[in-house]
């Protein structure tokens, strides 16, 4: 049997070893094995005694939705069918660093593309060239002609008929990995203030037991707890993961315990602004989950008035005057809770350079919050069941409505989210609207809390970046999508994720 646990990885080393055999070493994802991986593999081969190929596990395949296409099994039982491979193994790990350790090869060998290791955005490749040295081995680069799994994939896309097809066609004429860098170096460079309602959320896994022998109410068994960073810290965390200089500024119950979390879990990456109030709690919304289905099965808020008291909006109103005009963006996540009254409406709308908006509609407002309470927004980012509440029309396609809210709002960008069908993008240029529509990157659904989160803060900070509208939009749906496959807020965005998933698109 060629595949074998990692715990077995260095006594098979070594048993090659002690017979004294040579051993190469590859790493990689290897998902749609082609014939470049082929050519790969055999050059690996000639060069010692014995091959081991580790393979990436699926958690660790940075290349945006969608892959790996090939379960990380599956990709391993391929390479394993190969006569040239003698040993694969499953890597848990986000790089080939401790399979090098492992290992200890004679050759570590990757592709004619990894000739610079600076230019690798994770910083890994020189790190497994000093391991592989320090073990006695060397690196080597083969020779073949590059090819590319997730190029195989887009042009599988392309020759199809479906919208994803279309749209890919023309972001790869549009957009260039240069184009890509420079927008991030553009986020590095910005300082961004996040203002908005700290919220808690609990996720309450359970086990239905069944109906109650008494009342008509389903019973279930508590299983295991745990609590994430979300509302505007979720979003905070995100924007400081894009690279940019980011402080967020927003309030918690006195004396809960929340303001200490929140520097230990995030101070390190954003500069805090938290303001505690005595007559507010931190709200926390707690979700009971059944984990046979994955689904929420019910929900409780703690949450107080959907109005501040004097002293909090005092307080509040006197913090952002010091600083709204010190940031290139600010953005605004109003969750219609009470956090911003009037007064701060009116604050940011006339003083803050950049001004990006989400007022959510959810359980906790019952539709109250909406957009036009702010008298200047530059982009605006809501869901379509909010647009289509905003302006009282339910019926209407989300390509007809976009424009009316452009006009309404006076927003030089708006992004609406659609759900399975993707973004729904407009701005107002040559002096008419245009609309574009960004299909949706994934089917796979975990969780919708917090996607539209991600959404906003990657579409705004890659607006005001980059000002390319398809851009902005592709970043913001595919780090929508990467939400949406994680339990609520459990995942920040990262640059270098970000980053690869675009490259890969671009192939």
């Amino acid at each position: 049997m060629k595949v074998f646990s990692f715990d077995n990885l260095s006594a098979w080393a070594d048993s090659q070893k002690s017979q004294g055999l040579t051993i190469a070493h590859c790493h990689g994802v290897f998902d749609l094995l082609h014939p470049g991986h082929l050519t790969h593999l055999r050059e690996a081969r000639a060069l010692a005694d014995k091959l081991v190929v580790t393979v990436t596990s699926d958690r660790h395949v940075n290349k945006g939705p969608g892959r790996p296409v090939i379960d990380e099994l599956g990709r391993a039982t391929m390479l394993a069918a190969l006569e040239m491979v003698d040993a694969v193994t499953i890597s848990d790990y986000p790089s080939g660093l401790s399979a090098i350790k492992a290992i200890r090869p004679d050759f570590y060998v990757k592709g004619p593309d990894y000739k610079n290791p600076s230019l690798d955005l994770t910083g890994n490749m020189q790190l497994e060239i000093d391991a592989t040295e320090s073990a006695g081995g060397s690196l080597y680069l083969t020779s073949g002609p590059t090819m590319s799994s997730s190029k195989i994939r887009n042009d599988m896309l392309l020759s199809g008929e479906e919208v994803g097809s279309r749209f890919l066609a023309r972001l790869r004429e549009s957009i260039s990995e240069e184009i890509v860098n420079r927008m991030f170096f553009e986020i590095s460079k910005l300082k961004v203030l996040v203002i908005g309602e700290a919220i808690l959320d609990t996720y309450e896994s359970c086990e239905a037991l069944g109906k109650s022998s008494k009342d008509p109410v389903l019973a279930f068994r508590k299983l295991a707890s745990e609590s994430q960073l979300g509302g505007s810290l979720a979003i905070a965390r995100h924007v400081a993961g894009m690279g940019a200089r980011t402080t967020l500024m927003t309030r918690v119950g006195k004396g809960d315990g929340t303001k200490d979390r929140l520097e230990f879990e995030i101070g390190s990456s954003v500069d805090l602004i938290v303001l505690e109030s005595e007559d507010e709690p931190t709200i926390e919304k707690t979700r009971f989950v059944d984990v046979l289905t994955g689904n929420k099965v019910f929900e409780t808020y703690e949450i107080g008035d959907s109005r501040a008291s004097i002293r909090d909006s005092e307080n509040l109103n006197a913090a952002l005057s010091k600083v709204v005009e010190d940031f290139d963006l600010v953005l605004v996540a109003d969750y219609g809770h009470g956090l911003l009254d009037a007064h701060a409406i009116r604050l940011l709308s006339s003083k803050a350079r950049k001004l990006s908006v989400n007022t959510q509609s959810n359980a906790g407002n019952r539709g109250f919050n909406s957009i036009s309470k702010y008298p200047r927004v530059d982009i605006v980012c809501l869901n379509g069941g909010e647009v289509a509440l905003e302006l009282r029309e339910r019926h209407l396609s989300m390509e007809v409505l976009v424009p009316e809210l452009l006009e309404r709002t006076g927003a030089e960008l708006v992004a609406v989210t659609s759900g399975a069908n993707g973004l729904v993008l407009g701005l107002t240029a040559s002096g008419k609207p245009e609309v574009e529509v960004v299909p949706a990157f994934t089917t796979k659904v975990k969780d919708r809390v917090g996607a539209g989160d991600a959404l906003f803060a990657a579409t705004s900070v890659s607006w005001v970046a980059s000002r390319n509208p398809l851009l902005a939009a592709v970043l913001g749906n595919l780090s929508g999508a990467a939400s949406i496959a994680e339990l609520g807020n459990r995942v920040a965005l990262d640059k270098v994720s970000l980053q690869r998933h675009l490259t890969a698109m671009l192939k």
